[in-house]
């Protein structure tokens, strides 16, 4: 009997293929990306700071430390990835789509986004007359605004990032729901997302690694982003905002975390931005400001008196750029402290698909700065410079040559 149902299932199957019938209204596109280079990095030691009546030794080492070293770095100039991306045609207008896209590191191989096979995206759509309707892992609806803004590519060295996108819940969502539409030269998308984590805890580890007791990112979350897009102007803009639900944030010493340092509320963020291109000169200008908000509270004698962190809203950022980019970053509950930056680059298309690159980084920082104790919430200081990091009170510096490939 099985084999029966077998080599009938299979006739079907040939006599599908045969006819084009099965496959005439649908397709699947494999695509990707590659972005390795070599590069030097060159950070100062910063400023190492001590808890109240906790003894002598520093919070912050790890931190601190100063750093000279050469590396083969992925992501340099934009990410990595390999992704499949589908599409069937529903008639009338209607369309079922999907799209799993990953994130490897090339230097070695490895998974990126916390070891997800499909991290960056995950999700299946619908495409009706009136928009998309999109659910599962997805980018947050902010991120579209700095996207469609940066001369750049979100690489490691791309100040932009900072635009507003400096949490990564607002770069992407778990289980999120989306709506996009397009209307003439306006484009827009609303975000819903319900919850990406447990609720006790917040770490910025997640994949394989969350549980009740590591913790994890969590949700509540939404947001929206709209955009006037011409050949030659864009306007943008986004809001994000994720509910932390007055969850505890702990400052790691070691591998053993400390007594609470404060409670985070609310998180949320709104940014501008402009780009303008002079078609017939091949010249793109464009700027970009964020604002962003954590709400805290309980914050405990080491939070303020070391860290500056009183209860109620945490900080306050701005950043413009151009290409070459500059960045300004500045924190309200810190001491005023700030972070500052530029990237200059250069690129050599070898063929379509095959472009040699070559990028300079410097980046400062003034004051303590949220890195020290917020790392765990997702908050990105400054670019990641892909791991090379900012010491408090110090100077980092990259040069690096690489090599991108898409296919």
């Amino acid at each position: 009997m099985q084999k029966r149902v077998l080599s009938s299932a299979i006739a079907l199957a040939l006599t599908a293929l045969a006819s084009g019938t099965a496959l005439a209204q649908s397709s699947v596109t494999i695509y990707g990306n590659i972005d390795v280079g070599f590069d030097h990095i060159n950070r100062k030691a910063g400023t190492r700071l001590l808890p109240e009546s906790e003894g002598t030794t520093p919070i912050n080492n790890a931190l601190s430390n100063k750093l000279s070293t050469n590396r083969v770095t992925p992501d340099l100039s934009s990410q990595s990835a390999l992704g499949f991306r589908g599409t069937e045609d529903l008639g009338g207008g209607y369309k079922g789509t999907f799209v799993l896209e990953g994130q490897m590191s090339v230097d070695a191989g490895n998974l990126a986004r916390d070891g997800r096979l499909f991290g960056r995206q995950a999700f299946v759509g619908v495409t009706t007359p009136y928009g998309e309707l999109r659910l599962g892992r997805q980018y947050a609806p902010i991120f579209f605004s700095s996207a469609v803004i940066t001369t750049e590519r979100f690489g490691g060295t791309d100040q932009f990032i900072e635009g507003g996108l400096s949490n990564s819940l607002n770069i992407r969502w778990d289980n999120a729901l989306t709506y996009s539409a397009q209307v003439g030269n306006f484009r827009g998308q609303l975000g819903y997302s319900p919850n990406s984590g447990v609720p006790d805890r917040i770490n910025a580890v997640r994949g394989g690694t969350a549980s009740a007791t590591a913790g994890s990112i969590l949700g509540g979350s939404y947001g929206l982003f709209g955009a006037y897009v011409t050949n030659e102007l864009t306007l943008s803009a986004g809001y994000g905002r994720t509910n932390f639900d007055n969850t505890p944030v702990f400052l790691l010493t070691g591998a053993t975390a400390a007594a609470a340092m404060f409670n985070i509320e609310d998180y949320s963020v709104w940014n501008l931005g402009a780009k303008y291109k002079l078609v017939d000169l091949g010249l793109t200008f464009s700027g970009a400001f964020g604002h962003a908000n954590y709400d805290i509270n309980s914050a405990t004698a080491t939070a303020t008196n070391v860290f500056g962190l009183t209860n109620g809203s945490l900080r306050d950022i701005g950043a413009v750029g151009l290409f070459g980019q500059w960045s300004e970053t500045k924190f309200r509950n810190e001491g005023r402290g700030k972070n500052t930056g530029f990237t200059l680059g250069a690129e050599y298309s070898l063929s379509k698909r095959t472009t040699l690159y070559t990028r300079y980084e410097e980046l400062k920082d003034k004051g303590v700065g949220p890195a020290v104790t917020l790392t765990a919430t997702g908050i990105r200081e400054v670019p990641t410079m892909v791991g090379a990091g900012i010491t408090p009170n110090g100077k980092t510096s990259l040069i690096g040559l690489g090599v991108r490939h898409t296919f």
